[in-house]
């Protein structure tokens, strides 16, 4: 695998303030969307936190031989689920002391957040379509496609989710919560490496540029 392509993965993995705001925001929005059943604002929340770029960033540095920098990946990553998380549980606190919503006993309750709280074949399935799509999609730089990756791993909601469970005192629906977000976690970034064993991009790059400079040579023979 090129360095210039994972050097490229690894730069697009910030952990600037925006990061953390995003983050921050799509905990807010997960909160809200678990708390009124509401799938358009949880599909808010999957798109707005920047998370895969972190999971893509782990895949390529392992594959490229950078096991400290996927470290680095990993503890930004934590760290700005964690934020998402707290701010998930605050916004719920928020509105319970405003009594927008009902108490925290009835927060469990939700369809939504009963469906974050379970590992199933169908969440395993997804990760594994995000992991490899979004691998796909870095190497061939299809912004488009990343869209629906992002949407699809849903780290922020199971996180919320658990986080909710336990704030409502329901600890088996919270570690569910949370080892749905493990296993979405493990599944994406094992998926992308095996993508980058699979396709081995470096060496398809390598291929293309020789095979055009052949071209280039025989259609620079044939006009001479």
């Amino acid at each position: 695998m090129h360095d210039h392509l994972v050097r490229g993965v690894i730069s697009e993995a910030r952990s600037d303030y925006a990061y953390y705001i995003f983050m921050t925001l799509s905990g807010v929005l997960a909160a809200i969307a678990l708390l009124t059943d509401s799938v358009p604002l949880l599909l808010g929340a999957m798109i707005v936190a920047p998370a895969y770029p972190l999971l893509a960033a782990v895949s390529f540095s392992i594959a490229g031989g950078y096991p400290r920098t996927a470290g680095r990946a990993l503890l930004v990553l934590f760290g700005g689920l964690a934020l998402a998380i707290a701010a998930a549980v605050v916004t719920t606190w928020l509105c319970n002391v405003a009594d927008i919503l009902p108490s925290a006993s009835n927060l469990v309750s939700k369809p939504l957040l009963e469906e974050r709280v379970r590992t199933g074949w169908y969440s395993i399935i997804a990760a594994v379509a995000a992991g490899a799509g979004g691998t796909v999609a870095v190497i061939k730089r299809k912004q488009d496609a990343l869209i629906g990756v992002v949407a699809a791993i849903a780290l922020i909601p199971a996180g919320a989710a658990g986080a909710l469970a336990a704030y409502s005192g329901d600890f088996g629906r919270a570690i569910g919560g949370f080892v749905l977000l493990a296993v979405n976690i493990l599944v994406i970034i094992a998926l992308g490496l095996l993508v980058l064993v699979a396709i081995r991009p470096g060496r398809t790059d390598a291929a293309e540029s020789k095979a055009n400079g052949s071209e280039g040579e025989w259609k620079t023979w044939k006009e001479g």
